[in-house]
């Protein structure tokens, strides 16, 4: 399985606090399978520290690779209004430095300049996908606007956590809802902590086999996460 979501250098936000967190999470991961873990710490200008990202990120990886996983870096970016000019001045900011970015929608609204971030974004052929647009609750309330993204070519990342129900029943069903009617395109941890995935992740990944059946499970844990590693579009808006 590959997770594209996940809090795993340590030092860097409100994910792992030390190297030896890290290490439990890698730990962790590897029992589930987990092959190759994007690693995407929070991103906000002025509030992040590039060269101590790369030096933590080099630590993260070469464990990594003791337990059989391949690290990759990217960044869950907080929407504003200039996320199409840093991305030409960062490319730390894609995954794995490819044509797709995971943004993230403040958790109570939707600001005004979303769209047209999101249009300047596909403009440069960037893909954008929706981190926990699950837990927006904006979305949440309005389900027009869920399909209005979707229909303006957005991707869309569900957590782990929502489908356990770790952010509350409402949540849960909602997620529910989306990934029975095939409108999600990833399932990631978003873990932050290795309990995130010793807790969670193979029961998320149960309840998703149960909805929906092994095929468009595997779509969402293993076969759209591929297509970000190999930087192409193909097959990823076919959710059928």
């Amino acid at each position: 399985m590959i997770d594209i979501h996940s809090h795993i250098i340590f030092g860097m936000d409100d994910g792992s606090p030390t190297l030896g967190e890290s290490i439990k999470m890698l730990q962790q991961a590897q029992k589930l399978g987990i092959t190759t873990i994007f690693a995407t710490p929070h991103y906000q200008e002025n509030i992040f520290e590039l060269e101590s990202m790369e030096k933590n990120f080099l630590q993260v990886a070469e464990k990594a690779r003791e337990y059989g996983i391949t690290l990759k870096m990217g960044s869950e970016v907080y929407i504003n209004p200039f996320v199409d000019k840093l991305v030409k001045e960062n490319k730390f900011l894609m995954l794995n430095r490819s044509s797709y970015i995971l943004i993230e929608l403040p958790y109570e609204s939707i600001p005004l300049y979303t769209l047209e971030t999101i249009y300047k974004l596909q403009l440069q052929r960037i893909s954008v996908i929706i981190a926990h647009p699950e837990r927006n609750m904006n979305l949440l309330q309005d389900f027009s606007k869920y399909v209005g993204l979707l229909q303006r070519g957005c991707l869309m990342q569900v957590d782990i956590g929502s489908i356990v129900g770790v952010y509350g029943k409402a949540v849960e069903e909602y997620s529910k809802k989306l990934i029975k009617r095939k409108m999600v395109h990833f399932v990631a941890s978003d873990a932050h902590f290795a309990k995130d995935y010793e807790q969670w992740y193979l029961k998320a990944f149960k309840k998703v086999y149960k909805w929906v059946g092994t095929e468009y499970a595997k779509k969402l844990f293993i076969y759209n996460p591929q297509l970000i590693l190999d930087d192409t579009k193909e097959s990823i808006y076919d959710m059928v």
